[in-house]
Order: C-alpha cells, then structure tokens, then sequence
C-alpha cells in the first residue's frame, strides 16, 4: 500500500511538470535571474523561453543564449503569483543552477 501511494505521487508530480512546460512554452519573459548563495543577478531583460525537441530549455535573450538545460535533469516550479517560473538543475555545462523568468504580460509570441 505505501508503495503504491509513492507511485501514484511521483505519476502526479510528473504530470505537473509536463503541464508547467507547455505553460512555459514560447512564454515571453520580462527578465531572467539567477538566485545563488549570494543572492539574485539579473542574467538579461526580454527574453523567450523555448522547449528544443522535447528535451531541452533554452532560455534566449537578444539572439544569444541564456540557458539551456535538458528537461529531464529540470526541475520546474510556478510563483505563487503565478508571474513566472523557477527552473533549478544542472545546465548543459554541468553547473548546478537555478533561475527565476518573470513573465510579461503578454502570454504567448508567436515564433
């Protein structure tokens, strides 16, 4: 019974994460921040969030990269106010980061 319970959790919170990632997909971002032990760095200003093949998230600003991180090592999560997002795991370098994209008003671009 206790296993079946976990199971069923862990089924839940996979699809939580599958439904925060359509809902970050194509999402305009007002700017992008990096949360570490010495506080938050503003990483760009306007950006896009992009799901790349079903794999990765890749985070753009001004025609250049910000981050990029393979889905299956991220770990999503939604602001209370539900005016961004917080992507925390390792980047493609290996580097363990976490970021907060605060998203503008307007829902989705159009790519």
């Amino acid at each position: 019974m206790f296993f079946s319970k976990k199971k069923k959790e862990q089924q839940r919170e996979a699809e939580e994460q599958k439904a925060l990632l359509e809902r970050i997909r194509n999402r305009k971002v007002l700017y992008v921040s990096n949360r570490d032990e010495n506080g938050e760095t503003i990483l760009c200003r306007e950006a896009v969030i992009n799901i790349v093949d079903e794999k990765e998230i890749a985070i753009y600003s001004e025609n250049r990269e910000v981050l990029r991180m393979e889905i299956a090592s991220a770990r999503l999560g939604e602001l209370m106010s539900l005016g961004g997002a917080t992507i925390m795991g390792k980047d493609i370098h290996g580097r363990e980061v976490s970021v907060v994209a605060y998203y503008t008003s307007d829902i989705q671009r159009k790519i």
